[in-house]
């Protein structure tokens, strides 16, 4: 293992962590299930000056869900090499069912 990979599963358990937020992966269908490697490691990329996260967002408002991100994810950078990195979060898409919380209520 390498610091950049352990830092990308810190990173993914911190996002797991934060309701109405998913990675942003090229698959979410069944067959995302048999690669040998984790999908959700692509939607993070770590570079020296900046870690970057794609995610969906599964609830809105997004600046409430974006601020909490951010506070679990600055936490999990303290400490490490990417301390003083810049954090992206970019949100690549917003779940239908934000849109309607009216079918969440259901």
């Amino acid at each position: 293992m390498t610091p950049r990979t352990d830092l990308t599963r810190s990173l993914l358990a911190a996002v797991a962590g934060i309701p109405g937020l998913r990675p942003a992966t090229s698959s979410t269908t069944p067959i995302g299930s048999r690669v040998p490697w984790n999908l959700d490691a692509s939607a993070v990329a770590v570079r020296d000056d900046v870690v970057e996260i794609r995610l969906v967002a599964l609830v809105l408002p997004l600046p409430a869900v974006l601020s909490r991100a951010e506070a679990a994810l600055h936490a999990v950078l303290e400490g490490t090499m990417w301390k003083d990195a810049r954090l992206r979060l970019v949100v690549t898409d917003i779940d239908a069912a934000a849109l309607n919380p009216a079918d969440q209520a259901r």
